[in-house]
Order: structure tokens, then C-alpha cells, then sequence
């Protein structure tokens, strides 16, 4: 039995005669497309970072910045891209954020230092924003009643193979062709889904250009994120309690106050603040937060510690993290069912739980144990994230209102790209606290994994409490 909510996100969609040539399921094809080739981008590179670093030179926190500058602009501009789509028309502005995720990946590909590859996946990051936070809208215009579960869980299960097989594809390229090559790559995929757009996605959302879009906003939030996680980055190295990194932190929390306040006072706000009086829609943002800022975030450190200590390829990392992907696969198939059986809300809180059990099975790391005490974790997580990611997309737009759906896309994607950048950069400190503190070598990166995967689950699974809470009450 659906919510009110629910039916009254369905008349979102377009009537039949608006669908263009290529109707049917040809839509959500380009949409995953896409969903795949922003996500991968977000894990391909963790177990390039090595190859890169050899190759262009840079430190750590330089390194950090080629997967956290991306997923930055990717969080910081998902907001406009949503409210972009909600004004100017979803094909348009999903068009648009493809093509310039394309150029920026042939910018990335030939950057000649790492500071020139920084800026680049910078801009390939504002592609993705536009593109991503447009997705979920066109899914809920294009399909209406039992197709829209279906398409959703594609949607979804494609986000989590593509997260998923990241490492896989990124070891398998930088060892067949050189790390460069993860970004061309982008340039086929990118053309065949600007295709499938011009010629299936004809329906646009009446465009209200009436309203100025919210730059203020836009600005204040980036501001707030950027200093946020610079001050991560920085904290080990300046001391914690030092002034330059207590100074980020005010700067943050001042950004983000700001950026309440335009919101509260834009007549066109990115984000109109009373969606959250909806427990709901509050609950899906908790749940994006935690399921993108508990695992993937580790994928990076993973990759340190098997091309470090462990001494394997690139290749033979990313193979090794087939056995998150393969259960992702299995368990996708299947949503779409469990999805009209049980309710989005509570497929993603258990969905959570069985992601947060599956990270704390992975502290067992010990000086003289080998990556294969990994392997029933691995397996859980895997089953975790094909049970969360493929129903929280529509979780994300099943509360709001027709001319909504691109405002709620963009803020749900927000919350989940704020997840995995600060993942990183906090994960970075304690990961970089614990090297430290053993003098480097096999012990340190041991003990810092263990911390994490602790950490990591402890998040997912106050996230599972959280979103189960804030859902409780509500009907499937």
C-alpha cells in the first residue's frame, strides 16, 4: 500500500505521448550510464593513487586531494544542479553535466602535474553534480506505479557495483594502460549517454525562469565544506588544537550558518529548510550519510595497505575487492521485490545494519595476518550495500511534490558525496595518526585499518538507527 506521499510523487511523471522514441526502459539505460561512470570515477582512482604518485610526484594530503577535490565539487554543487534541473528543464541540465564531466576527464588524463590534476577533477566533479542531481528526477517523471521500484533499484544497484567495482576496473587499467587512461575512458561512455539523452529523454519539466538561481547558497556551502575538510587534512600535521586548524573549523561552521540563513531568505532557496519537518525526508539524508561516509571512504586506505605492505598490483588489489561487488550484484537483483514488499525506509535501515555488522566483522587484522581474514566481511558489506543503495534514491523523493523531485535529488546525492569527502579527509587523520604513532611500516597500517573498519561500522550503524527512528510510523 503506497503513502499519500508516495502517489503524489508519482504524478510526476509525464504522460506516454511526451516519451520519446526510444520509451520504455531506454531512459533509466542512459541515467545508469551515467550514475556509473560519476561513481566509478569516485573509486577508480583510490588504487591509482600510487601509480600517480610516482608518476607526477606529490604527498599524502596532495594525493588526498585528487580523489577529495572530485568528490567536493561533486557534493558542493548538487544542490544547483537539482534546483538547475527543477527550473531549466532535467535533460537540459543532465546534457550539460555530461559533457563537461567528459572534457574535464580528456583535461584529467593529459594533467602534466598533480596540481593541474587536482583543478581538472575539480571540474569533472561540477559535471557530475549536474548530471547526478538530476537523475533521480528524471527516473520519478519517466516512470509511474510498479515501474518506478524497478527502475530505482536499477539505479541503485548500479551505484553500488560501479562504487564497488571501482578498484577492480582502476587496478585492471592502470596495469593493462596506465593510470591516464581511467579518465579516457570516460570519453566513450560519456558520448553513447549524450546519445541516449537527445533521443529518449524528451519530456522536460516546465522551466520557471522566473527565479534567479541561489548562487549565495551555493558559495556558502562550498565554502563550508572545503574548510571543513581542509581542516581534517591538516589537523595531524598542525596540531589539533593548533590556530590555523581551529580557525578552518570556525571558518566551517560560520559557512555553514551562512548558508542556513540565504536559505531561509532566498525565495528560491537550494534547499527550502521545511523539507526536513519531515521525518522522512530526514531520515533519507541520515541514511545517505552514513552509507557513503562508512564504507567507501575505506577504499583508499585499503589500497595504501595492499600495494604497501602487502606488495600487490594494482590488479591484484582491485580483484580482491570483487567480493564487496559480487554480492552487490546478487542481492540487486532482487530489491526491486523486497522493495514492494517491505518499504524503502526499512530496506535501507536494515540495509544498514547488515553494512555496519558486515564492517565490524573486518576487525580481525592483527601484525601477522593476511588480507584473506578480510573475506567474510567483505561478503556482508557486499549484501549491506546491495540492500541500501538501490531503495535510498527512492526513499530520497518519495515525500515531496512534483516540481520537488530535482530539490530532493540534489540534496539526498549532497548528502551522500558530503559522506564519502569527509570520510576521506577524517579517515585520512586517524588512519595518518595510527601510521605515525608505529613509525610507519606493516603494524601501523594495520592498526589504522582496524580503527577505521571500527569506526566505519559504528557509523553505519547509528545511521540504521537513526533512519529506522525517523521512518517509524510510516506505511509501505
Amino acid at each position: 500500500m503506497s503513502t499519500e506521499a508516495d502517489r503524489t510523487a508519482g504524478a510526476a511523471a509525464p504522460p506516454e505521448p511526451n516519451a520519446g522514441p526510444l520509451a520504455g526502459w531506454w531512459p533509466v539505460v542512459a541515467v545508469a550510464l551515467a550514475v556509473f561512470m560519476l561513481l566509478l570515477q569516485a573509486t577508480v582512482v583510490s588504487v591509482a593513487l600510487p601509480a600517480i604518485h610516482r608518476d607526477l610526484g606529490g604527498d599524502q594530503t596532495t594525493l588526498q586531494w585528487v580523489v577529495d577535490g572530485y568528490a567536493l565539487t561533486l557534493a558542493a554543487l548538487q544542490l544547483i544542479g537539482g534546483s538547475a534541473g527543477d527550473r531549466f528543464g532535467h535533460r537540459t541540465v543532465f546534457v550539460t553535466g555530461v559533457t563537461l564531466f567528459a572534457v574535464a576527464s580528456l583535461a584529467s588524463g593529459l594533467a602534466p602535474t598533480t596540481g593541474v590534476l587536482v583543478g581538472a577533477v575539480a571540474v569533472q566533479g561540477a559535471g557530475g553534480a549536474l548530471m547526478f542531481a538530476t537523475t533521480l528526477a528524471l527516473i520519478a517523471r519517466y516512470y509511474p506505479g510498479p515501474s518506478r521500484g524497478t527502475a530505482f533499484a536499477i539505479r541503485g544497484t548500479v551505484a553500488g557495483v560501479a562504487a564497488a567495482a571501482g578498484p577492480l576496473l582502476g587496478g585492471a587499467i592502470t596495469t593493462g594502460l596506465g593510470w591516464r587512461w581511467i579518465f579516457f575512458l570516460n570519453l566513450p561512455i560519456a558520448a553513447v549517454t549524450v546519445v541516449l539523452a537527445a533521443v529518449s529523454l524528451r519530456y522536460e519539466a516546465r522551466p520557471d525562469r522566473g527565479q534567479r538561481l541561489d548562487l549565495g547558497g551555493a558559495a556558502a556551502l562550498s565554502a563550508a565544506l572545503v574548510l571543513l575538510v581542509l581542516a581534517l587534512l591538516r589537523g595531524n600535521d598542525a596540531g589539533w588544537d593548533s590556530a590555523q586548524v581551529l580557525l578552518l573549523f570556525a571558518g566551517a561552521v560560520v559557512g555553514l550558518v551562512a548558508f542556513v540563513l540565504v536559505e531561509h531568505r532566498h525565495p528560491a532557496p537550494l534547499l527550502d529548510l521545511a523539507l526536513f519537518r519531515r521525518r522522512r525526508f530526514t531520515g533519507a539524508q541520515v541514511a545517505a550519510l552514513a552509507a557513503q561516509g562508512s564504507l567507501f571512504p575505506l577504499y583508499v586506505y585499503l589500497s595504501l595497505w595492499f600495494q604497501g605492505p602487502l606488495g600487490y598490483s594494482a590488479l591484484q588489489t582491485g580483484l580482491r575487492f570483487l567480493l564487496i561487488t559480487a554480492p552487490i550484484l546478487l542481492v540487486g537483483a532482487l530489491v526491486g521485490t523486497l522493495m514492494d514488499r517491505f518499504g524503502v525506509a526499512r530496506l535501507v535501515a536494515a540495509g544498514l545494519v547488515v553494512l555496519g555488522a558486515g564492517l565490524l566483522l573486518l576487525c580481525r587484522l592483527g601484525p601477522t595476518t593476511g588480507w584473506t581474514a578480510l573475506v567474510p566481511g567483505f561478503l556482508v558489506v557486499g549484501v549491506g550495500v546491495g540492500l541500501t543503495l538501490p531503495p535510498l534514491g527512492a526513499l530520497a523523493v518519495s515525500v515531496v511534490e512534483p516540481s520537488r523531485v530535482g530539490m530532493a535529488s540534489g540534496v539526498n546525492n549532497t548528502f551522500q558525496q558530503i559522506g564519502f569527502s569527509t570520510g576521506i579527509a577524517g579517515y585520512g587523520a586517524v588512519f595518518a595518526h595510527q601510521l605515525g604513532a608505529a613509525h610507519g611500516g606493516s603494524a601501523g597500517y594495520v592498526a589504522g585499518l582496524d580503527r577505521l573498519f571500527l569506526i566505519a561500522g559504528t557509523v553505519a550503524l547509528l545511521g540504521a538507527l537513526l533512519t529506522a527512528l525517523l521512518s517509524r510510523g510510516t506505511r509501505r
